[in-house]
């Protein structure tokens, strides 16, 4: 096999970095979007906000690449609907929504790394623990486990209502009509969850490697846009092993 000419590995760079700067581009004005639907719904707009939101855009698009990679796999175009999901649902301040979306990115996110078929309506307690069992090719540290599981627990407590078992009915329905998340809050939960999505990245490049290297065949660049270097470092450092 020939070795890759400084004309082809050139080629490659600039075409590489044309389309980081075409993602760039779809990114901003995704953002400028977000931005004129929270004006619209009087959304107090801040700089977590926007940078919260540009994680999840470069997620989507991490996302598009393994669900066009071939195999076209339905978790990962579930993801994506998730994720544009949960974007309005944090915009609209609608509290179950926004948990019900990230309830199902969790589990879906749980299917493609678990392989658990879409059947399953919900992730039971026996795939955490297979989860928690695994031997992944990354370290994946008791915390972190722990920080899924009760991510995961708070979603789904928050779905069921937590206050709907109060006996003054309009109490009860004032708290679903009234909602508000306020700025603090906000921010508390994009940590949470930023750090919940880094630990899937992690956990989904080290059980499909050869697949997620493929659909970012000499891309590696854009890879490292969308998900950041250390994801990358752990795909090159498994794939040579």
């Amino acid at each position: 096999e020939k070795s890759v000419g400084w004309m082809d590995l050139i080629m490659t760079m600039d075409m590489t970095y044309l389309e980081i700067k075409e993602i760039k581009s779809n990114i901003k004005q995704f953002l400028d979007e977000i931005q004129r639907i929270a004006q619209n719904q009087q959304f107090e707009y801040t700089q977590k906000d926007h940078d919260f939101f540009s994680f999840i855009a470069k997620h989507i698009i991490f996302f598009k690449y393994l669900y066009k990679g071939a195999q076209g796999i339905y978790f990962y175009k579930v993801l994506i609907s998730d994720l544009y999901y949960l974007i309005l649902s944090i915009i609209k301040c609608e509290m179950r929504y926004m948990y019900v979306n990230e309830r199902s990115i969790i589990e879906n996110y749980m299917r493609a790394i678990m392989g658990v078929s879409l059947e399953y309506s919900h992730i039971t307690e026996t795939v955490f623990q297979e989860m928690h069992d695994k031997s992944f090719q990354c370290d994946f540290t008791d915390a972190e486990y722990s920080l899924i599981k009760s991510e995961y627990a708070t979603s789904c407590g928050y779905i069921h209502g937590g206050n709907v078992l109060n006996d003054n009915l309009a109490y009860v329905f004032d708290e679903c009509v009234n909602n508000n998340f306020t700025i603090k809050e906000r921010g508390k939960y994009y940590i949470r969850l930023q750090n919940v999505l880094k630990i899937f990245d992690k956990l989904i490049i080290a059980e499909k490697t050869l697949y997620i290297s493929g659909c970012y065949h000499r891309k590696k660049s854009v890879m490292e846009y969308l998900v950041g270097k250390d994801q990358v470092e752990l795909l090159f450092e498994i794939l040579n092993k």
